[in-house]
């Protein structure tokens, strides 16, 4: 049974998943005690989705009290390997960000410890999560719409200065907010489809795991963007202690149809053979063996981004149908606000920081208007519109890197002939020239800048 809502609150934070979490931590850090997160789901995930964490999200979980306890729980990765059939490259290393960071690393931890040591946190200070209620819209308050009605499926309604929507890609705030949602680029104009178009990601255990190094993240590539990476700990506790639970993904093609909805050791077997280790480290090597799947997903990948992570709710339209935006203040971030494939580990890691990032703004609203949303000085949505032009423009920018990787993993490993003559494979081309560059540190270092966040936190 779940404890009943309140009638009103400052900031009603939708969605209780890291991104929601680290909002109320940073939140009560700022003094703002009248924070209420709301969710839909009974409890939290017990499953992993997300694995990776960069050093700016780390240099973020600190800002809110929490990064030795992450740190503690995780493994430390200390650089991306990719494999081929014709070389062994290093494409990322982190130890040289120290110049920049103290945290020169990246960690792989399952989504769901992030979440239960957030959670713990949030429960520790005294933030309530209340569950399960599912928000099913957000409207201006009939009575004074500075403030907006959030409407329950139960039918309660509670009023609050603030809505932070961090409900995910199928955001009810978003779309009661009518903030548009498309990919930056448009769709493709030739409509044609990457072996990364649809994929699975999946924990596994296994019989003759490949002897790769598990402070790294190893990618497979052979026509394909294999995903092969040691988990930390116990994640599972159906699994034996003594047993590394692996994370896997990668793409699976649209002429073997769309993955099943829990996959069995047979499917994930023939993605293995297909594309895993064994693809790309030679004839003689150990076939290895998937014993048991802990758990498994299956997604289609896409980029979106909204028009704007900050706007206020439509409150009418003007004589040319335009909405009229007065009503109380909505805001955005994480998957309600961005989402792109999960090539580079970056949709979480940028949810986090849109949040840490959001909260001294908050606190500046609070602190600049009365109960009732009347401002008491100045221009109370300025630094909201700043901080949602930055966040956006963060957002554009992984989109475009993801996008960059995406595209550079998923080269088709095809030979085409020159006039008949000369022949030209792409994989071949991306291999060598990455086989070169890759041999420099500062290349190395630059890949790892570059998906840290610290160059855009």
């Amino acid at each position: 049974m779940s404890e009943p809502l309140p009638n009103r609150a400052d900031i009603l934070i939708v969605g209780a998943g890291p991104t929601g979490l680290s909002l109320a931590l940073a939140l009560q850090q700022q003094k703002c005690n009248d924070v209420l997160i709301v969710d839909g789901a009974a409890q939290g995930e017990n499953t992993s989705r997300a694995v990776a964490v960069h050093a700016a999200t780390i240099e973020a979980f600190e800002s809110i009290g929490c990064a030795e306890s992450i740190l503690q729980s995780a493994r430390k990765i200390s650089g991306t390997v990719i494999q081929s059939p014709r070389a062994r490259i290093e494409m990322a290393t982190f130890a040289p960000l120290a110049k920049y960071t103290k945290y020169p690393l990246m960690i792989a931890i399952p989504q769901h410890i992030t979440e239960k040591i957030l959670g713990e946190a949030v429960r520790d200070r005294g933030v309530r999560v209340s569950r399960p209620h599912k928000v099913i819209s957000v409207q201006p308050d009939a009575e004074n719409p500075k403030l907006s009605a959030v409407i329950f499926e139960d039918g309660h309604i509670l009023r609050a200065r603030v809505v932070v929507g961090a409900d995910g890609a199928r955001s009810v705030v978003r779309d009661s907010a009518k903030i548009n949602w498309a990919d930056p680029e448009g769709e493709s104009k030739d409509g044609r489809s990457t072996i990364l178009s649809q994929m699975i990601i999946a924990d596994v255990t296994l019989e003759n795991p490949p002897p790769w190094p598990k402070d790294k993240i190893n990618l497979a590539v052979n026509g394909n963007a294999f995903l092969f990476v040691a988990l930390p700990g116990q994640p599972y506790p159906q699994v034996s202690a003594n047993e590394t639970v692996y994370r896997i993904a990668c793409g699976v093609p649209s002429s073997l149809g769309t993955p099943p909805q829990t996959m069995d050791v047979d499917y994930l077997q023939k993605l293995f053979d297909a594309w895993g280790p064994t693809s790309v480290m030679g004839p003689n090597t150990p076939r290895v063996i998937v014993k048991q799947p802990a758990w498994s997903s299956r997604f289609r990948t896409r980029s979106s981004i909204v028009d704007t992570f900050f706007t206020r709710l439509p409150t009418g339209t003007d004589s040319v149908g335009k909405l009229i935006r007065a009503g109380g203040p909505v805001m955005l971030i994480g998957d309600a606000a961005h989402i792109h494939p999960p090539i580079g580990g970056q949709g979480m890691n940028l949810g986090i920081r849109d949040a840490v990032r959001l909260a001294p703004v908050l606190a500046e609203y609070l602190r600049n208007t009365t109960s009732t949303g009347i401002p008491t000085s100045g221009d109370v949505d300025g630094p909201m519109k700043r901080w949602a032009e930055e966040r956006r423009a963060r957002g554009l920018t992984v989109i475009r890197t993801v996008k960059q990787l995406t595209a550079l993993l998923a080269m088709p490993n095809e030979t085409r002939w020159i006039m008949g003559i000369v022949p030209v494979n792409p994989t071949w081309i991306r291999d060598t020239f990455l086989g070169f560059m890759c041999k420099f540190t500062w290349w190395r270092a630059r890949a790892a800048y570059q998906v840290s966040g610290l160059g855009n936190p």
